[in-house]
Parts: C-alpha cells; sequence; structure tokens
C-alpha cells in the first residue's frame, strides 16, 4: 500500500464526523490531508484535538523520562493508558453504532454525490469489478500456455525448480497488474467518476484490498505449489502444502472480505466506528481460524517439527533431483534426542500462544488508535516460515560451487551450510526486530551507539569468523582417526595407506589453530579497549626466558622436525625403536610420538630420545626362511617343489597380492652339525605382509614335503663305540661313559 493509501485508510479509521472524541490526529500526514482535516474541523474540534495531541506527547515523554530500573513501571503505565483508551473509544463506538439510524441525513448527503442516482452508482460500480475481472482473465488466458508449460514436467532439478517457479509466479502476478491498472483508469473516467459518486472513495480501498490479498495468494501457491508439486521448493509433502495453502487462503479472503466490507460504512455516511469494529471482527475471525488449524493438525506439526529438527541435525535431508517429498523421512523414537522432543512437543503450543499475542497485539492497537500494526505480527511468521527456503536455496548453491564428490569438498560444504545457517539466522533475527520497531544494527553501530553495544558487536563478529576459520581449518586438513592394527600380524591390506601429509597434517592444524586462537584473543582484547602491544613485546620477553628453561622441550621439538623432514615415520606405519619398544605410529604431537603396541599399550615417546627407528612399512620386504632336511633330500626336487608352492600362492585371491616376487628356493646354505641340510626359501612381498605369509608359506611347505616325501631332518646324537664302530643306544647304556666318544656326523663340506 503507498504512502497516499496509508495515509487514506488511517483517515478513514480513525477519524469521526461526529464528534470531538473521535477526532485524532493521523501519524503520516501530507499536505493534502492537513488540508482536509482543517477544511472538515470546527474551532472547537480543533481545539479539543490540538489538546489531546499534547496530552498525549506528555504522556509519552513521562513514559521515556522514566528510570532505567523502573522498565515495568514503564510497561504498566503504557499498558493502563491504552487499556483507558480503548475503553473509551469502544464504548463511544458501540453508542454510535446503536444510534445508526440518526445518520440519515449524512447517507442522503453521500447519495446525492451520485449524478446518476442510486441505480447509475450500482450499475457503474458493478461495471468496475466486472471490467476489472475480465481484464484479469483475458490477461490469464493469454498466459495459460506458458503457465501449463512451466507447472507440467516430469523431472527437473532444484534450480529448474526455482526458475520455474519464479517464472510462474511473474505470470501470475500479471492478471493482478492487469486488474488494478483497469480498476484505476476506468475510474478515472469522467461519466464513471460522476456515476460512482461516494464510491469514488471506495475505488483505492477496492483495488487495493484486493490486489494485495491476491498478490499474497500468489506468492503462497508458488511457495507451497500445491497443484504443482514437480516444482515445489518448499520442503513438504503434498497433503501439508495443499493444507498449510487452503488455510492461508481463507484466512486472507477472511481478512480482505472484513476490509472492504468496513469501507463501505464511512463511504455512505454510516461513519467509522462500524467500519473499525468489522476490521477487528475480521481480524478475530482470522487469528481464530489459525487457532483453529492448530488444534486440528496439533499432532502433525509435532510429528513435521520432529522431522525438521532430526534431519537438520543429522544432515540426512535427500535433496536430490528426484526427491519431492523430503520429509517422508522416518525417525524412529529411539534416535530423537530429548532437545528434538521437548521442542515438537512444545511447537504448537508456541506457534498457538504467538497467534495469540499477535492478534492481541493487533487488536489492542488498531482499538487504539485505528492504525495496522501488521509488519511484527505477520512479517515475523513470513521470515520464519520463509528460513526452510532460504536454508535450503543456501545449501543447494553452496553444492553447486562445489560440486566435488571427495570426502574434502564434503567436509567443506558442513562448513559452509553451517556458516550460512548462521548467517540467515541473524538476518531473520535482525529483520525481525526491525519488523517490530527494534533497528539493533543501528543501536550496535549507528551514531551515538552505547560503547557496550558497539563492543558487543565487535566481539561477536570477531568470534564468529573465527569460528568459520577454524571449521576451514578444520576441513582443509581434516585426518580420520585411525584405528590401529598394533600387531605384527595384520594384514596389510587391510591398513589404509598412510601418506606423510597424512602424518604432518595434524602438526599444520594445530599449529594454525593455535595462531588463529592468539590472533582471535588479540582481537578480541583490543575491541575491548586493551592495549596489545605491551602484550606482543612480553611474548617475545617469555618465549626467550621459555626458551632457555625447557631445552629438552625444545630439543624434542626440534628433533621431531628433523624427523618428519626425514620422513623417517608416518601415521600407522609399524616402526621398532629396540629390542623392546615397537608398534604402530598412532599419534604425533609436536614434541612426542606415540606408539600402540601389538599388545594394546600405548607408549609415548619423545623426539629428543630417538636415536634408531626401523621401519617395517617401506616400499617392500624380502623375507627368508631356513628349513633342516635330511641329508639325502634332493635339492632339485626341492626347488621343484618349492616353486610349485610358489606359484600356487600367486593364484590364490588373499594372499597372491601380497606378493612382490614369488616364493623360490635359495638352494643349500649350510650342512649343520646334525648331518641335516639347511636349505633356505625366500620372498618378497608388500610391508608386514611377511608374518601373515611365512605362517601360511610353513603350513602349505610342511604338507607339500609329507606328500613329496620330503622329510625335516630331526636332531640326534650319535655314539661311537672304542673301536670306531656305532653303537646303538640299548649297547650305548652297557659302555662305560669314558669309554664313549661322542661326535657329530658332520660330512666334508
Amino acid at each position: 500500500m503507498s504512502n497516499k493509501h496509508s495515509a487514506q485508510a488511517q483517515t478513514i479509521f480513525s477519524s469521526d464526523d461526529d464528534g470531538v472524541d473521535g477526532k485524532e490526529i493521523p501519524e503520516n500526514l501530507t499536505p493534502e490531508l492537513i488540508d482536509s482535516l482543517l477544511a472538515r474541523l470546527s474551532d472547537e474540534e480543533l481545539r479539543e484535538l490540538f489538546r489531546e495531541e499534547l496530552v498525549r506527547q506528555s504522556n509519552e515523554k513521562v513514559a521515556d523520562e522514566v528510570f532505567d530500573g523502573t522498565v515495568l513501571a514503564a510497561i504498566e503505565l503504557r499498558l493502563s493508558e491504552m487499556a483507558e483508551r480503548i475503553e473509551t473509544r469502544v464504548s463511544r463506538w458501540l453508542g454510535d453504532i446503536a444510534n445508526l439510524s440518526s445518520r440519515g441525513a449524512q447517507v442522503q448527503e453521500r447519495f446525492a454525490l451520485a449524478k446518476d442516482g442510486l441505480f447509475g452508482m450500482i450499475l457503474s460500480g458493478g461495471f468496475l469489478v466486472v471490467l476489472g475481472i475480465f481484464v484479469s482473465l483475458v490477461v490469464k488466458r493469454l498466459s495459460r500456455k506458458w503457465r501449463s508449460w512451466l507447472s507440467t514436467t516430469a523431472h527437473c532439478g532444484y534450480w529448474e525448480k526455482v526458475l520455474r517457479t519464479l517464472a510462474l509466479g511473474v505470470l501470475e502476478v500479471l492478471p493482478i497488474l492487469g486488474f488494478v491498472a483497469a480498476t484505476r483508469i476506468i475510474a478515472l473516467v469522467p461519466a464513471i467518476e460522476n456515476a460512482l459518486g461516494p464510491l469514488t472513495g471506495m475505488v483505492w480501498i477496492y483495488y487495493a484490498g484486493v490486489g494485495y490479498s491476491w498478490l499474497f495468494i500468489v506468492v503462497s501457491r508458488r511457495a507451497f505449489a500445491p497443484d504443482a508439486p514437480q516444482i515445489r521448493i518448499a520442503s513438504l509433502q503434498d497433503k501439508a502444502a495443499q493444507g498449510t495453502h487452503q488455510l492461508l487462503q481463507r484466512v486472507v479472503c477472511v481478512g480482505a472480505a472484513g476490509w472492504l466490507f468496513a469501507g463501505f460504512f464511512p463511504t455512505l455516511g454510516l461513519g467509522f466506528p462500524p467500519a473499525l469494529i468489522t476490521v477487528a471482527l475480521a481480524g478475530t475471525i482470522v487469528a481464530g481460524l489459525l487457532l483453529i488449524a492448530l488444534f486440528k493438525n496439533f499432532e502433525r506439526i509435532q510429528e513435521i517439527s520432529v522431522l525438521v529438527l532430526e534431519n537438520q541435525r543429522r544432515e540426512d535431508f535427500n535433496f536430490d533431483d528426484d526427491d519431492d517429498d523430503d520429509l517422508e523421512l522416518s525417525v524412529s523414537k529411539n534416535e530423537i534426542t530429548p532437545f528434538a522432543r521437548i521442542v515438537s512437543s512444545a511447537a504448537p503450543l508456541l506457534l498457538g500462544g504467538y497467534v495469540l499475542f499477535a492478534w492481541l497485539f493487533w487488536l489492542a492497537h488498531w482499538l487504539e488508535r485505528g492504525q495496522h500494526y501488521l509488519e511484527g505480527p505477520v512479517g515475523t511468521l513470513i521470515v520464519f516460515f520463509s528460513m526452510p527456503i532460504f536454508d535450503r536455496l543456501g545449501r543447494e548453491v553452496v553444492r553447486s560451487l562445489l560440486h566435488n564428490e571427495s570426502e574434502m569438498a564434503e567436509r567443506f560444504r558442513r562448513v559452509f551450510n553451517s556458516a550460512w545457517r548462521v548467517v540467515i539466522s541473524i538476518v531473520g533475527f535482525l529483520m525481525i526486530t526491525n519488523l517490530w520497531g527494534l533497528d539493533l544494527l543501528s543501536f550496535a553501530k549507528g551514531e551515538g551507539a552505547p560503547i557496550w553495544a558497539s563492543t558487543g558487536f565487535d566481539i561477536l563478529i570477531t568470534l564468529l569468523i573465527g569460528v568459520l576459520i577454524w571449521n576451514m581449518i578444520g576441513a582443509a586438513l581434516h585426518l580420520e582417526k585411525r584405528v590401529s592394527g598394533a600387531s605384527e600380524d595384520v594384514d596389510p591390506l587391510d591398513i589404509p595407506a598412510a601418506s606423510r601429509l597424512d602424518t604432518l597434517t595434524p602438526l599444520f592444524r594445530n599449529t594454525l589453530l593455535g595462531f588463529l586462537g592468539i590472533i582471535v584473543i588479540m582481537t578480541v582484547l583490543s575491541s575491548v579497549g586493551v592495549d596489545i602491544a605491551p602484550l606482543i613485546a612480553s611474548a617475545g620477553v617469555v618465549g626467550i626466558a621459555v626458551g632457555f628453561g625447557a631445552q629438552t622441550l625444545v630439543k624434542d621439538i626440534f628433533s621431531g622436525i628433523f624427523f618428519l623432514v626425514d620422513d623417517a615415520f608416518r601415521i600407522g606405519e609399524y616402526i621398532e625403536l629396540d629390542n623392546e619398544t615397537r608398534g604402530e605410529v598412532e599419534s604425533i604431537s609436536i614434541r612426542s610420538l606415540q606408539l600402540r603396541h601389538h599388545r594394546g599399550s600405548v607408549i609415548t615417546v619423545p623426539f629428543g630420545e630417538l636415536k634408531k627407528i626401523t621401519n617395517h612399512n617401506r616400499d617392500w620386504v624380502i623375507y627368508k626362511m631356513p628349513f633342516r632336511l635330511e641329508p639325502d633330500t634332493d635339492p632339485k626336487h626341492v626347488k621343484k617343489v618349492v616353486k610349485l608352492v610358489g606359484k600356487e600362492f600367486l593364484k590364490d585371491p588373499e594372499h597372491g597380492p601380497k606378493f612382490l616376487e614369488p616364493l623360490k628356493s635359495q638352494g643349500i646354505l649350510s650342512i649343520d652339525d646334525d648331518s641335516a641340510l639347511i636349505m633356505r626359501v625366500k620372498f618378497k612381498c608388500k610391508p608386514r605382509a611377511q608374518f601373515v605369509l611365512r605362517r601360511e608359506i610353513y603350513h602349505k611347505i610342511r604338507a607339500v614335503f609329507a606328500a613329496e616325501g620330503i622329510e625335516f631332518a630331526r636332531r640326534k646324537v650319535e655314539v661311537v663305540g672304542p673301536d670306531g664302530e656305532k653303537v646303538d643306544s640299548a649297547m650305548a647304556a652297557a659302555v662305560p661313559v669314558d669309554q664313549l666318544v661322542e661326535k657329530s656326523a658332520v660330512p666334508d663340506r
């Protein structure tokens, strides 16, 4: 509604031609309105009106001068003043409505303005209405094909939905523009204007009320898309979307009907009290319809609240292109958090309480001053229910910019989605407070803003930016918590490959986060008014003192730096420091590393104590296995059998990928003192796979050797008698020990 129309509305619904008590000065004055008031009011009425204005300004000044500690007293004073004023006005209105029959002269005077009589006035008014509707229908029919094409699609993505919704909204606004233009133009025709007579002042009330109500219905239809779910941008089911749109359509029609019906009373000379009471009743009916809808859908609102909260918490909304019913996702009772359960249970009550409060707020101001205060009550609901739409819009923008499916891209999407929610929450909060007449941004950073408000605003912005950068660093330098195998026999294929970046990432991240924390703290202290220059200077002196007093710590830090530069070990690698200290590198700090022993214990070793590191996880391993065989074993037979065993292992789906070179025989290594052949086999494999493969190879070779008649040599002792002949065990028991000669049967090499 334009400023001119606002002034006219306030004049119509806040003035009365019949008594001084009904006069009051509108807030939005224009030169034309001032001239109109002066022409219509008598000297006595002007004096009384001037007196009421002075009293009102005096009361406001007293309220403003109330001590800050008595805010409740100021509120109580304002409410008592409002109640007294409403009581006075309503009692007068009821009296005027009871005496409507006394306004016959005013009614006849208004009807006399119609040049063509009552029939001509009704005929011209009907022509005005029919022409406006006809033009809107023509415009609507001309755009029917486009609207049908935009609303009918089998499958489309989110951005196509948005574009189709915006285009369809523009096409649906065109009939409204045609209706308003036709109504205004035809009303300016001299013949129609003369025939309308008193209804001339009703024209703008008519097209403004119908136009704005129609526009609100179009916005609701496009937001909820009850007739075109395939292009719906709101995350609602069909039933919820249709029910919400129908409810809004009903309440808007009731409000528009009350507005239009109320406009006839002052226009036809029946006075303003009936108009004011009519608008109050229409607003009350609207609030009643909303409360009844909340009561009927009490459980459904609770269910939707649970779905929204839980799915937002888990970020489980499926915004795929083929997803139309996002809130169909099921959440079991066991998965509902206590917070979601409390909020969902209270959601209908909170919403109903707000509707009741908004109605009382609007009704009190309407009855007190005859002016609409809908920005706060209605605007808050619009902003609140628009948040999910803007939340999804931001998520889709982030998804379009970061369309990579990598884990890092997913982490950054979560960070930016969270940041976007914070932004729209802050913007929504500022908009709501501004709608209620509280400009917090100007209060915090405007001219004459309190120091504490400005400082608090700066600290809040600094902390928000710091948290955003903190999360971005965490997303860029993220490292999943490794589950340590911590065993020599662990399968190397089950161990994720550790890179040098994985090892250095925690150090980089912790260093950057430390610097960020220091910068944020310094910025906050500077905002509070603390001079940080001495702190920076003293930090350097303290650093030097700490360096001299903590030489061991410095040694550990620098030793760790050089170990990491040399790439001596990485996260997840199995290393050995000495015969007793070994394990998998589980984490690395700035001064030490932690090893997870294969028995489960965690060993923390400062870098300064590291002397020698044996790394079992680099590139490849050659493992050799010796076997003791009988002296008469054929080495060529053994070599052939080992070769066949090696081929079988290469074909094995589980163990074959672990080999880099096949199992093969190295021939005779030596002959020991027990007359046994020492033959050795070897294989080349991936790091840490040797511990698994050696077990499997031993079991396999043992079975194959048994099948091929190859026997393992046992340790034995030969007893030689005095004459140099071998003695069996029974004879050896009867021969004196000093006559026995023990020797090893070691053949010439």
